[in-house]
Order: structure tokens, then C-alpha cells, then sequence
């Protein structure tokens, strides 16, 4: 019997130093991050009616990468996030922000990403497949998480990238069996993008393509569109040196849409520009800067740019609409738009950042806020202003321990007449905390 014991070993030795060898080394990481806050009139301007809010959330993103070698890698990235007091789901939304109550609980952790990213062999080319995040224009064309076929290449100093993304796809299949034949309700998305890198030099050019078929996706939402086709031409130019850095940003939008039960068809016309400059200077950074968005500039679904801590939902991240995360917009809510999107709008701010310590930073922000066009300002009176307010924005920055950040935030918005449609519009308020530990 030990003869044989011994043959079995020897040849599972054998096959075993014959076979590949299929080595995967784990990496992780990700943050934890918790918030208190509290605010009032973000969401009517308006001292008479109650809208005070406070509360304190949190969230955990953990990232899981399974790396094969440097050809190949599994990104997985997961998400849970508590509303703390709140154990039924939030905002309709099955499965999120449960779990705060007493015995908490929850089914609330989220599939946040999931790709495969590698090499295609004999090819400058790495591709990435399966839902991912998607950044571009500094999230004034997109910036989320996507099912999506992305494939980039480098050839120095110039980098491309293209990508396909599906953004709704609700035609899987039909009544009468037929797959495929009706995508009314579909909208598809494609890109390429160039970016540009030598020395103190920066440029990118990107073209986007939003197929939304017949569905109402894009601005104005409320017109009931057929052949829905949006395209935005983005470009920016950028200069870095020890003292200062500068930054351009442009987009146009193209294309069209038909409008549902007439012959009429609308062209998609609206731009935006923005522009920004840091001056460096011992502990200070200075910055000046602003953007300016057309009355009828129209966004992808996806897109997602912060600027200003009330009116553009900063480090607290509350859109003002019913202070929940997935709306944006001042009390006006309808001659323009706030939030992550904003439309018909112009600002322009200054600040400086002081690192007073090693561990303490102090931010100052100002902005000034205005309208493309006037919006309405007086219901009653049926009066129109163009100014919206002057916010401003303070940020205490504090290390405390082993990557454990504490962020202060106070911000108050003075507010002009075309904030809300109110006789009368009061200001705006938000003070808040952030503990953020990266791993």
C-alpha cells in the first residue's frame, strides 16, 4: 500500500509542476465616511414655511481587486449606506439607507462596480467591461457609474480613449417574441476622447453621442421627444507650473429631437464655458474663477458636477430639492437649474486655501450667482430679476490620526430675488462635519 501512496504523490507532483501556474494576488481598499449636518430654507427660501432638516448618514465603499498580472485584473467596488434613525428604504428606493434603527439590520449593500480590465494582445489597447465609473469634462458631460465597453490606448503624448455605454435599455424583448425590433424606450451612448500631455501643457477633445431614441431624457424633460438625439463636443486646454495653474473648459451641444404628434423638430443649441485659475504661494492657494451655462443647455443623463457647497451640492451633498441625492436645483426650480447640473446660470468665485499646520488646512470660497436669462423672481406680482445671491463657503480641514480626517463646513447664501418665485426670498444656510478614513 505505501508503494502506491508513494506513485500517487509522485505523479500529483508531476501534474502539478506540468500545469500553468494561475496566480491571483488580492488587493483592497476604500474609505468610511460619516456626516452630520443640519440646514434651513434650501429648500423654499422662505423663513415662514418649515423646512429645517438635520441628520447624520454614513457610507462604506469597500474595493476588492482580484489582479491576475499586469495584463489582466477583476475590479469589484461595493457601497453601503445608513441614514442613521432610518430603517425603512429611502426615497422608494428598496435596499438603501436602511438599517439605522434600533436593531439595525439592513439587506443594504450595493454592487457599485464590477469589470474586467486587460490588455488585448499585440495592441496598444486595454479594455474595460462591465459596469464601471465614467468621468468626463470634470463630470460636466459624465461622471457615474455605467454598464459600459471601454477601450483606451496610449501613444505619448497623446492619450484615446472610446467607449460605449448603455444608459437604458427597456426592450429586451417584445410581446411578440421578437427581440430586439422596438427601442422606444432605449437610449444608448457612445464617445471618443483625445487628451494631450507635454511639459506644463494639458488638452482634451472629447465628442459624446446620447441616442435616446424617443424617450423624453435630456432637457427640457417635460416635451414628449421622438428621434431624441443629443451630441456634445467638449474641449479644454490646461497649463500647470510650480506658481500656477490654469484651466479652460467649452461645450457645445448638437443634435436634435422631434416633437412627439407634430411635424415640428427642435434643435439642441445651448454651450457652457468655465474658468479657473490657482495661484500658489507658500501655505496659500489663491483661485479666481467661474462658468457660464446657456438658458437651454441641455446634459446627458450621467452628468455630475460639484462646484459651490449650497447652490452645487459640495462636501454635505445635498441636492436642495427635498434634500435628497438624486435631484438638484435652488428653490426656483423651473427658468433654471441648480445642483449637479447647472442651467442658465453664471458664477463667478474667489477663495484661498491656508495650510495654517501640517494637519490643519482653512478653505475660503466666494461665488456670486446670476441668471442667463431673467427668471421669474414674484408669482403674484409676475416680476423677473437675474440674480440669484452670494454665497459663501468656509472649510476646516483637520487631521486627527493614521489618515482620519475631520472637514468643518459652514456655508450661507444671501439671496437675491430670482432664487425663488417668492415675494419675499430669504437666505440660505448649512453647517455640517465630515469624518473621512481612507484605506
Amino acid at each position: 500500500m505505501r508503494k502506491y501512496l508513494i506513485s500517487l504523490v509522485a505523479l500529483i507532483a508531476v501534474v502539478a509542476v506540468a500545469l500553468p501556474t494561475f496566480a491571483v494576488e488580492f488587493k483592497y481598499g476604500g474609505f468610511y465616511r460619516w456626516r452630520l449636518q443640519a440646514n434651513e430654507n434650501l429648500y423654499d427660501a422662505n423663513d415662514d414655511l418649515d423646512d429645517q432638516a438635520n441628520w447624520i448618514d454614513q457610507r462604506l465603499r469597500m474595493y476588492f481587486y482580484f489582479v491576475g498580472s499586469e495584463n489582466i485584473q477583476l475590479v469589484t467596488k461595493w457601497e453601503a449606506d445608513t441614514l442613521w434613525g432610518l430603517e425603512k428604504a429611502y426615497a422608494g428606493m428598496p435596499g438603501r439607507h436602511g438599517g439605522g434603527d434600533i436593531g439595525a439590520d439592513a439587506v443594504n449593500l450595493e454592487m457599485k462596480n464590477v469589470y474586467l480590465d486587460f490588455n488585448i494582445p499585440n495592441t496598444p489597447v486595454r479594455a474595460k467591461v462591465g459596469v464601471q465609473g465614467i468621468g468626463i469634462m470634470d463630470g460636466w458631460i459624465f461622471l457615474d457609474d455605467a454598464s459600459a465597453l471601454v477601450l483606451q490606448a496610449a501613444f505619448d503624448p497623446v492619450k484615446v480613449r472610446a467607449g460605449y455605454i448603455v444608459a437604458q435599455n427597456a426592450d429586451t424583448g417584445d410581446a411578440d417574441g421578437v427581440v430586439g425590433d422596438d427601442h422606444e424606450e432605449n437610449v444608448d451612448d457612445w464617445f471618443l476622447e483625445l487628451k494631450y500631455a507635454n511639459g506644463p501643457f494639458n488638452a482634451s477633445a472629447v465628442v459624446f453621442y446620447q441616442y435616446g431614441h424617443d424617450t423624453d431624457w435630456s432637457y427640457p424633460a417635460s416635451v414628449d421627444k421622438e428621434s431624441n438625439d443629443l451630441v456634445d463636443l467638449g474641449f479644454s486646454l490646461g497649463y500647470k507650473m510650480d506658481w500656477l495653474g490654469l484651466k479652460l473648459t467649452f461645450i457645445k451641444n448638437l443634435g436634435g429631437y422631434d416633437i412627439a404628434g407634430t411635424d415640428e423638430d427642435e434643435d439642441y443649441d445651448g454651450w457652457m464655458v468655465a474658468a479657473d485659475a490657482n495661484f500658489y504661494y507658500g501655505a496659500f492657494t489663491f483661485t479666481l474663477g467661474g462658468f457660464w451655462t446657456s438658458d437651454d443647455f441641455a446634459y446627458p443623463h450621467g452628468r455630475s458636477y460639484y462646484w459651490s457647497e449650497i447652490a452645487g451640492v459640495g462636501t454635505l451633498d445635498v441636492n436642495v430639492n427635498g434634500y435628497d441625492w438624486f435631484s438638484g436645483g435652488l428653490p426656483n426650480r423651473g427658468d433654471y437649474d441648480a445642483g449637479d447640473h447647472p442651467r442658465n446660470l453664471w458664477t463667478i468665485h474667489a477663495g484661498v486655501a491656508w495650510q495654517a499646520l501640517d494637519t490643519t488646512k482653512v478653505t475660503f470660497n466666494y461665488y456670486y450667482i446670476g441668471t442667463d436669462d431673467d427668471v421669474l423672481a414674484d408669482a403674484a406680482a409676475n416680476d423677473y430679476d437675474d440674480s440669484i445671491g452670494h454665497e459663501l463657503n468656509l472649510y476646516i480641514d483637520q487631521k486627527i490620526v493614521d489618515g482620519l480626517t475631520l472637514r468643518l463646513v459652514g456655508a450661507y447664501l444671501f439671496a437675491d430675488d430670482g432664487i425663488s418665485t417668492n415675494a419675499d426670498d430669504d437666505d440660505l444656510y448649512e453647517v455640517g462635519a465630515q469624518l473621512l478614513w481612507k484605506f
